[in-house]
């Protein structure tokens, strides 16, 4: 049975966590604010060519991926799969 969905808002929204969108899974790239549009933004590169873009609006560069694997979305429509791990690494012996 899969995970219920996790809150989200933009600051709890870490880059690199594994998210789910309407245009399918993959990678957070971006979250904050843009110059496109007014508000808060997650950037997310699919794992499918099923994006609009390639992390670029209007010349502007926010993450980068293949052209067709970035989609941007609001907050709202991110639900988180997987947080990365911090601090996962062992110190150096």
């Amino acid at each position: 049975m899969p995970s219920p969905a996790l809150a989200t808002t933009a600051t709890d929204i870490p880059i690199g966590a594994l998210v789910e969108v309407t245009a399918g899974r993959g990678h957070v790239r971006f979250s904050g604010t843009t110059s496109f549009s007014p508000g808060k933004w997650v950037g997310v590169e699919l794992f499918e060519r099923n994006g609009k873009n390639d992390g670029s609006v209007q010349g502007l560069s926010y993450f980068s991926c293949p052209p067709g694997y970035g989609v941007f979305v609001r907050p709202s429509q991110v639900r988180i799969i997987e947080i990365p791990h911090q601090g996962s690494e062992r110190p150096a012996t």
